[in-house]
């Protein structure tokens, strides 16, 4: 019997390519998000692969979608949501709108789909959850309070749920990757240590799902870089943090090479 998956954000970047690799090990993919142009051109790589583009940031569409969920697939076997956005802001002066946006898609949109989509799992076999945070929220990164602040939620917003669903028998899978290769990252004018091409993270995300992981952290040298940080004494970490901040603003002038 063919499985079934839902992947959000799959029109770019991790959820695009998750949604391809999945397909092509013979899953039958139903791939969510807001741009119906990328989202046709996906549909047309493989025939495993449907899609519906949705608002995730609107609640009331998310729960409007649930009828048509279920006409376009049998059953599901497995939701990632991965949909998610990075908006920069400059302290004290922050742009508020910019906060509403990024925990709007990272955030509420998770509580969201999990809140009407949930219940779509319970006939299947063996239901998963994957929810797609991020290492960011780990240690504090200039400029990127609405981003962290928005995975630390999500974070344990998961890890909680995974409590409370447990009678249920879903496995729920908490994913922290750090830098992929993907059109949100292609946008930062800073240093990405460890950045993987986005076909193995995803390669990497799909076998943390298949083995019931219920947190997977990668690249594991990041991982293992930040916990160790996490670790100093708190004043010790924020002058490691204030010294990131800087020599980031030395690359951004080009007074720093980093090879």
């Amino acid at each position: 019997m063919q499985k079934c998956c839902l992947i959000t954000g799959a029109s770019s970047g991790l959820g695009r390519a998750l949604a391809l690799q999945y397909a092509a090990a013979g899953w039958q993919v139903l791939a969510i998000a807001r741009s119906g142009e990328r989202l046709q051109q996906l549909s047309q790589q493989s025939p495993w692969i449907q899609c519906l583009q949705l608002d995730l940031s609107d609640s009331a569409a998310v729960a409007a979608s649930v009828p048509q969920i279920s006409q376009l697939l049998p059953r599901l076997d497995l939701v990632i949501l991965n949909a998610g956005t990075c908006e920069y802001v400059d302290a004290p002066d922050f742009e508020l709108a910019a906060f509403d946006r990024t925990f709007a898609v990272n955030f509420f949109s998770v509580v969201a789909a999990v809140k009407y989509w949930l219940p779509l799992l319970v006939t299947s076999q063996r239901p998963q959850l994957a929810v797609v945070s991020s290492l960011a929220w780990l240690f504090p990164f200039t400029k990127a309070q609405a981003y962290g602040a928005s995975k630390a939620a999500l974070s344990y917003f998961t890890d909680s749920l995974r409590l409370d669903i447990a009678d249920k028998g879903i496995q729920v899978s908490l994913i922290e990757p750090g830098f992929v290769d993907t059109p949100l990252t292609r946008k930062n004018d800073f240093a990405m240590p460890f950045m993987l091409p986005v076909e193995h993270a995803a390669a990497r995300v799909m076998t943390a799902i298949d083995a019931g992981k219920l947190r997977y952290r990668f690249p594991k040298r990041l991982a293992f870089s930040l916990s160790l940080l996490n670790l100093l004494p708190y004043h010790l970490r924020q002058k490691v943090a204030a010294g990131m901040k800087s020599d980031q603003k030395n690359a951004a002038k080009g007074d720093l090479k980093i090879d």
